[in-house]
């Protein structure tokens, strides 16, 4: 897929904690562009600041941490609006799925309303009409019998089908930018496919950008046009889907490939990570990788540019 006109520019955010000694910064000035219609990938093992970014597009990180930088969206940088301005983004323009769906619906309400909800409050519907879109997207959304199912509670409903619930709350107002935190965490395999099916369906037929985080290189290749390989706050690779697997650049990516039993290697080889006694390195993956070099230690390299792609690594 080529690169089409920019939906979102991140430059320099970093994204900072407080602890007991200061200011903890979790993401190191991290720099991208999403493009209008594309699913790019955003990957990393925990704690490595995929969430915490889909957090910052949402506005949804707690007052106490610190976020500095640039994240334009459709030319307008949302790093300091306040409040109010928030509420007009929120949900309409940029929407997110979360990671656990019982902890992100309302056990107390049925399904039905809480979609409901989301008609209500950005397009100005009343409950009739609103529950009558809820019924349609939710058929939209695979699930058999909506109209039954807008009445069950969540804990009535399979791990599948609230995941597919939040899909719909989160695709009700048509958001041009879809933040999608592990969609497909505690699936089973045939669950997980149906779900990445769905968003894919969805991506294809309504234009929608979607930020796909997750921790799963062997899903990325089904779902995702480009993708960002993250570890420790920092950007390591970034890269066509099709180009990273073909020919991974960051030592940490080739990691993450070598757990997948299908990946091609082409007949390449790599030198197995391995833990090195004399600590952290600049590179957060350098007591790791076997071919790390003295600097690699001492100083961060910086963003390299090839062609289309990018890596921050000392080898190039």
């Amino acid at each position: 897929m080529k690169s089409g006109e920019p939906l979102a520019e991140v430059q320099d955010l970093r994204i900072s904690f407080p602890s007991p000694q200061g200011y903890k910064e979790v993401v190191h000035g991290l720099d991208l562009t999403l493009y209008k219609g594309e699913v790019f990938a955003f990957v990393g093992e925990s704690g490595s600041g995929k969430t915490v970014t889909g957090y910052a597009f949402m506005g949804l990180l707690p007052s106490y941490v610190r976020v500095e930088g640039r994240l334009h969206f459709l030319g307008r940088n949302l790093i300091g609006l306040p409040p109010r301005q928030w509420h007009s983004i929120r949900g309409e323009e940029i929407s997110m799925i979360f990671q656990e769906p019982m902890i992100s619906l309302n056990p107390t309400m049925k399904v039905g309303q809480q979609v409901a909800e989301v008609f209500m409050l950005h397009q100005g519907m009343d409950k009739k009409e609103a529950l009558g879109q809820t019924v349609a997207i939710l058929g939209e959304m695979g699930i058999p019998q909506p109209e039954i199912r807008v009445q069950d509670y969540p804990h009535q409903m399979s791990g599948g089908m609230r995941q597919r619930i939040l899909i719909a709350m989160a695709m009700a107002a048509r958001p041009k930018l879809l933040i999608a935190d592990e969609p497909t965490t505690a699936l089973d395999v045939t669950v997980q496919a149906q779900i990445l099916a769905l968003l894919k369906r969805l991506q294809r037929e309504r234009g929608t950008t979607i930020f796909f985080i997750t921790h799963d290189l062997g899903i990325v290749a089904e779902v995702a046009h480009r993708v960002g390989v993250i570890k420790g706050g920092l950007l390591l690779e970034e890269s066509k889907v099709d180009d990273l697997y073909d020919e991974p650049l960051h030592p940490y990516t080739w990691a993450l490939l070598e757990v997948l039993p299908h990946w091609e290697r082409h007949g390449k080889d790599f030198p197995l990570p391995q833990v090195r006694e004399e600590g952290e390195g600049a590179c957060p993956f350098y007591p790791f990788c076997g071919d790390a070099k003295e600097a690699c230690h001492n100083r961060l390299p910086p963003i390299k540019v090839l062609g289309e792609r990018k890596v921050r690594c000392w080898l190039y």
